[in-house]
């Protein structure tokens, strides 16, 4: 236990034995107040983070699937100067802003999966995670427990202009949803008495964001440096609830519950750097809050790497048709004549009999000056 909660136990310990009708009202309104200060902080650091959808401006071919991983980490600022106004005096003189870090950070563990559209665009679906241990640390003594998913869909174009560069506009949806359960000792010490209480903090949140953006990009051989800004939309609901959970009967439990929403206008400045060969590419990004409450003090910076294929034929999933070249039409030709049927020979007619020749009458003996040829 630190040594400047043990001022404040005793202190909360001594003013219920004391008065303990006016101590615990007291206490609770505090704790209500914070409750309100700690879900109003974190609503707006987790609606910059819905917002985030890096957006390295690689083209993916048309009927072409390429999958990417990125592992990042987030910062989400916690505004002490807001901090609200503690009535009880205890928490007064031991500093209650100091049982909250001034920022906390979270790993993110993102994946994409772009599909290449016909008009040089693609449209994508996006799906994070990040999840802590129940041992992280957020200050000395707190340990936060942190698990909460997102998951998105969105539509990119890319134009060029005038040869020089590409400009690549998006359009997105990410819903972010999760919890954190915060967890720390409380000892109580006092003259004659000691307690060891417990300090426990949850924060559930539902998060939506609608975003548009602009990224501009030059390539140089294998690198692409790239820069853009974005603006963002948001809705959804942040609940904080902080408990005191006391192990002794002379003090009462404490618990305060508060809720939020995410301020609806958000702008971030989005850079990064990839490098590209023909099967893969590997990047990196940065996403800094430019427009809305503690600006410059939100970021995301992520690593990652992406590996186009073709997806491959199928009738049940969108597929590269190639579409055959027409045959050549045929020629019309005449139709052959129909054949005719072989000649049969002609019947032999049978050779006509020669006519007798008729002898020639004899003549007399006057008459033999002639000569007959047969």
């Amino acid at each position: 236990m630190s040594q400047g909660r043990r001022p404040l136990a005793a202190a909360l310990i001594v003013a219920a034995l004391s008065s303990p009708a006016a101590a615990a009202p007291s206490l609770t309104t505090d704790f209500n107040n914070m409750s309100q200060w700690l879900s109003h902080e974190m609503a707006q650091g987790l609606a910059f983070n819905a917002g985030s959808n890096f957006d390295p401006p690689r083209e993916v071919k048309g009927y072409y699937v390429q999958p990417d991983i990125s592992l990042g980490i987030g910062r989400i600022p916690l505004n002490k100067q807001t901090f609200p106004n503690v009535e009880t005096p205890a928490l007064q003189d031991t500093g209650a802003p100091n049982l909250f870090p001034s920022s906390t950070l979270f790993p993110n563990l993102a994946m994409h999966l772009r599909i290449g559209l016909p008009w040089r665009g693609d449209a994508y679906v996006r799906f994070a995670d990040a999840t802590t241990p129940s041992t992280y640390k957020i200050t000395p003594t707190l340990t936060a427990k942190v698990q909460t998913n997102s998951y998105g869909a969105g539509i990119r174009q890319h134009v060029d202009i005038d040869g020089w560069a590409t400009l690549t506009l998006g359009g997105h949806y990410n819903h972010v949803r999760g919890s954190t359960k915060l967890k720390g000792p409380f000892g109580v010490d006092a003259p004659g008495f000691h307690a060891d209480d417990e300090f426990r903090g949850e924060i559930k949140w539902s998060v939506n964001s609608f975003g548009v953006d602009a990224i501009l990009s030059k390539s140089f051989g294998h690198w692409t440096p790239f820069f853009g800004m974005g603006y963002n939309y948001a809705t959804g609901t942040v609940l904080a609830k902080l408990e005191l959970i006391s192990s002794t009967f002379l003090v009462p439990d404490i618990t305060g519950s508060a809720s939020n929403r995410p301020e609806k206008n958000q702008g971030r400045e989005i850079f990064g750097l990839s490098y590209e060969r023909p099967t893969w590419s590997a990047f990196m990004n940065g996403e800094l809050k430019a427009i809305g409450q503690l600006q410059y003090r939100s970021f995301i910076v992520q690593f990652g790497a992406a590996l186009p294929f073709d997806i491959g034929r199928g009738p049940a999933i969108f597929y590269r048709r190639r579409v055959p070249e027409p045959a050549p039409e045929p020629v019309s030709q005449p139709a052959p004549a129909p054949a005719k049927p072989p000649a049969m020979p002609d019947p032999v007619e049978a050779a006509p009999r020669p006519r007798p020749r008729k002898k020639p009458a004899p003549q007399n003996a006057e008459s033999s000056d002639f000569f007959f040829l047969r």
